[in-house]
C-alpha cells in the first residue's frame, strides 16, 4: 500500500469532491506519535482509551454525516478537566468536539457530537491498560495501540468508499445489503467485522489478514478485496477473477496485489483528495 501510494496520480484535478466526506473516523496515528510531553500523551492515551469503544459503536451503527477533521481529533484528545457537565449528555455548541470532563465519552447523535458521562473501563482490543502506566506506556502498548488506529481508519474508510461508489449494492434490498456487508467483512480476519476492538491482537502473522507474511494465507483475503473492488467504476479487468497459486510460484500473486494496491490508492485520492489511510504491519515483540 505505501508503494502504491508513492506511485499515485497525486493531481488535485483528478479528485471528484463532495461524494465522500475526507474526514477522519479515527485520529491519525501520528497525532499520539507527535506528542511533546510524557504527561501529554497521558492525556492523548486516556481520552482515546475512555471513548474509542463507544465511538466506534456509533461509527458502526450509523455513519455520521460529517467526519472530525484532524483538528477535531487533535482539541478532543487533548481535553483536561474542567467542571463537570451540567447533565448526562450535553450537547457541544460547535461543530467539533470542544471540550468536556476527561474521562467522558464522546458519541454522535442526529449529525451533532455529544459528550457523555459514565464509568470508564480502558481497553485496548480486550486489552486491559492501568491509567497509570500511561504517562510511560510500553513499547509494545504504543506499537498496538497504533497499528489498531491503521486498521480501524482503513477499515472504515475503505467501507464508505464502497458506500459511495456502489450505492445501488447497499441499498436495493435487504438481501443485498446483508451480501455486502459480509464480502466487505470477509477482507478482514475475525469474528468482529470492522468492531476489532472487541478481539485480541494479532499473536502471529498468520492472523493479519492481507498483511500476512505467507501468501498462502493472505490469498483469500487478496481474492476478497479484490471481488469487493471489482464493482467499482474504472476496475482493471484482471481483478475481476480469483487469482491463485500455481505451483508454489507466488508472483501472480504478488502483480495482482499491486495492482488491486495501486488501484485502491489511486481511487481513494480519486475521491478524497487526500492520503487514503493505509494498512500497516503489526510489530511482534
Amino acid at each position: 500500500f505505501v508503494a502504491a501510494w508513492r506511485e499515485a496520480d497525486k493531481n488535485l484535478q483528478r479528485v471528484s469532491s463532495g461524494l465522500v466526506d475526507p474526514g477522519y473516523r479515527f485520529p491519525k496515528p501520528t497525532l499520539f506519535v507527535n506528542v511533546s510531553t510524557l504527561e501529554r500523551k497521558k492525556i492523548y492515551l486516556f481520552n482515546w482509551l475512555s471513548a474509542h469503544a463507544l465511538w466506534i459503536s456509533q461509527v458502526d451503527l450509523c455513519l455520521p454525516s460529517r467526519f472530525p477533521s484532524p483538528q477535531m481529533w487533535r482539541d478532543f484528545l487533548n481535553t483536561i478537566d474542567t467542571d463537570p457537565l451540567p447533565s448526562t449528555q450535553t450537547p457541544l455548541r460547535n461543530p467539533g468536539f470542544g471540550r468536556g470532563t476527561r474521562g467522558n465519552y464522546m458519541v454522535r447523535n442526529a449529525g451533532e457530537y455529544y459528550i457523555c458521562t459514565g464509568p470508564v473501563s480502558l481497553y485496548l482490543s480486550i486489552v486491559q491498560v492501568k491509567i497509570l502506566s500511561l504517562s510511560n506506556p510500553p513499547l509494545w502498548f504504543i506499537w498496538s495501540l497504533l497499528w489498531e488506529l491503521y486498521e480501524l481508519n482503513f477499515r472504515y474508510e475503505l467501507y464508505v468508499l464502497d458506500w459511495a461508489l456502489v450505492p445501488n449494492l447497499w441499498t436495493s434490498s435487504d438481501e443485498m445489503w446483508l451480501t455486502r456487508q459480509t464480502l466487505l467483512y470477509s477482507i478482514f480476519p475475525g469474528e468482529s467485522s470492522l468492531v476489532m476492538w472487541s478481539e485480541s491482537l494479532p499473536q502471529d502473522s498468520r492472523k493479519l489478514g492481507l498483511c500476512a507474511t505467507d501468501v498462502l494465507t493472505a490469498l483469500p483475503y487478496i481474492n476478497k478485496f479484490c471481488h469487493l473492488l471489482s464493482a467499482w467504476p474504472g476496475v482493471p479487468a484482471r481483478l475481476q477473477y480469483p487469482v491463485e497459486m500455481k505451483d508454489q510460484d507466488d508472483k501472480e500473486v504478488y502483480a495482482v496485489f499491486s495492482l488491486v494496491c495501486r488501484f485502491y490508492v489511486q481511487t481513494a485520492f480519486d475521491f478524497l483528495g487526500q492520503q487514503p489511510s493505509l494498512l500497516c504491519m503489526f510489530q511482534f515483540i
